[in-house]
């Protein structure tokens, strides 16, 4: 996969940027299954599969198991909500994600993303998912 192209820094032309999420949240499971119903062009991957070895500055496991990281081809890194807006930006709803990305707009997503993500336990659970994102309750 591209992401030990990202841990070598040789990166090359046309390759999607990577996302790093917790495995082992239903959240970021069913965040992760929305964004390919989106078409978002990146490639996922659960930190706990990851090698941060040589990762890009900025890019760190404790980083990681606090917020979902997106990394550019160049190495680039966005935490929180930025790496969201970084998602949406490659799907078939990029407009949401410059929205999302604007000056006004990032600072008051970073806080509710920061309180989602603290929660995110809870959440899962009010939702009715599990840990792979998948629906607890049956109908």
């Amino acid at each position: 996969m591209w992401f030990h192209a990202v841990m070598s820094s040789q990166l090359r032309e046309g390759e999607s940027a990577v996302c790093i999420f917790d495995g082992d949240c239903g959240i970021c499971h069913s965040s992760v299954r929305l964004a390919g119903r989106l078409r978002a062009r990146i490639d996922f991957i659960p930190f706990q599969k990851f090698d941060f070895t040589n990762a890009p500055i900025g890019l760190t496991l404790k980083r990681a198991e606090s917020e979902v990281v997106c990394v550019s081809p160049a190495g680039q890194v966005w935490g929180g909500a930025a790496a969201v807006a970084q998602i949406l930006r490659t799907s078939r709803i990029a407009p949401l994600g410059m929205i999302l990305d604007s000056r006004l707009v990032l600072p008051a997503a970073q806080i509710v993303y920061s309180w989602v993500a603290r929660n995110r336990g809870r959440w899962a659970q009010a939702c009715g998912v599990d840990e792979t994102g998948k629906s607890s309750t049956e109908y």
